[in-house]
Order: C-alpha cells, then structure tokens, then sequence
C-alpha cells in the first residue's frame, strides 16, 4: 500500500474518532467511553490540558487512572511507537530533504515522550536523500553533551555528504542556549573540513520547533 492509500485510510478513519481528547485518549487506552472519557478529561485538566503532559504521566505514574494498568499502557506506547515509525517512513520517501518542517513532523513523534534532551543526526546522501537517523547522545533534563569528533566519525563511516542536526528541550524553551550556538558552529567547521555540509540545527519543545539555518543563527545563511 503507498503513502497516498495511506493518507486515504486515515482521512477516512479520523471520521470514526471525532470526539474530544479525552474520548480519544480513552479509545486510544481501549477503554469505554462515557465515565472514562471523564474521568480522562478530569486527568488532562489535572496536567493544563496538555495530551503530552498527560500520556508521559500515564505511562510513567505508578497509579495511573482507574482502569489503566500496565497493559493498557503498554498499548498506547505502541500506538505512539506506530506513528514515529510512520512519520519516519513518510521522511524517508520524500525526496531531497530540505525543508526544516517535514524534519520537525517526524521529530516531533520521535521527541514525543522523552524526559531528557536527546541529540538527533539525520545524515544525507549527495542528493540529500536521508540515509539515516541516529540518536548521538542523551542527556539530562536541560542538557546533552555532545562530541562534534563522534559525529564526524559515524558521517564519514556512512558516506553522508550532508547532515541536518536536531534535540529536544523538555523545558518547552525554544530558545538556543549560548552551548548550543556554539557546538553548531563549532560541528559546521569541523565538518566544512571534510567537505561536509550542516544544513540546519532544529530544536524541538512541546509541539514547535525553531530551526537555526531559518533563523540565520550559528553562522547561518
């Protein structure tokens, strides 16, 4: 089945689960509706109605709501796996990989959950077709360290002639630290020196993101 049968699917199915976020928590949790959903909506309020806020505290709380035990939140761990692998496919299929925002909707899945700035690689071909993701480094809950010398290393072991660079901030601050304008300038030239481009540096924080290159930031143009 292609992209656009896909879409087709989803589109159509969406129809079936129009409904509030707390009817579709509760689908999503396999759970009845009715009293579920509101006691759901009483657990989003609980969290500033943020789904984010909420699905972390589900599947990280040791007393999760009635009803939702460790299987069920099991199940929404893999509908949530399912849509980064798809957003990850849909970014493989798409030819040359430029735009920042189709970057930032697969980013967005992949981020979704993490409670620790984690720093993402997307290497590219010559024709700036992804080749691969890979999480370089995972951190804290404000900071990653990161080692420009390992990134060099794995982009040269995979052939890339391009890279664009990305990490979370849990904090929901989109704004760059000083630390993270200085590690992109300083991972651009060293790799400037092998003849390898860094297209852009994306933050991602709780459904936005801020792309560098865009922004003219790190020595951007």
């Amino acid at each position: 089945m292609d992209t656009f049968s896909i879409s087709l699917l989803w589109d159509r199915s969406k129809s079936d689960f129009l409904g509030s976020d707390a009817d579709l928590l509760a689908a999503a949790l396999g759970l009845p509706g009715g009293a579920a959903a509101v006691e759901i909506a009483h657990y989003l309020s609980q969290h500033r109605g943020s789904l984010l806020e909420s699905m972390a505290s589900l599947l990280n709380s040791d007393k999760p709501l009635t009803g939702v035990d460790r299987q069920r939140c099991r199940q929404l761990s893999c509908a949530l796996l399912l849509a980064t692998r798809l957003a990850e496919e849909q970014l493989f299929e798409r030819a040359p990989l430029k735009d920042p925002r189709s970057c930032y909707e697969y980013l967005q899945h992949h981020y979704l959950l993490q409670s620790r700035e984690v720093f993402t690689c997307l290497f590219l071909d010559t024709q700036r077709q992804l080749l691969v993701v890979r999480d370089m480094f995972v951190g804290t809950l404000n900071a990653a360290p990161v080692y420009p010398r390992e990134i060099v290393a794995m982009a040269l072991k995979l052939s890339a002639s391009a890279l664009i660079v990305a990490h979370n901030h849990p904090s929901g601050c989109l704004a760059p630290s000083a630390a993270d304008i200085q590690l992109t300038e300083r991972l651009r030239h060293a790799l400037d020196l092998l003849d390898i481009e860094l297209l852009d540096h994306l933050i991602v924080a709780q459904g936005r993101f801020l792309s560098m290159a865009s922004e003219g930031l790190a020595g951007f143009r």
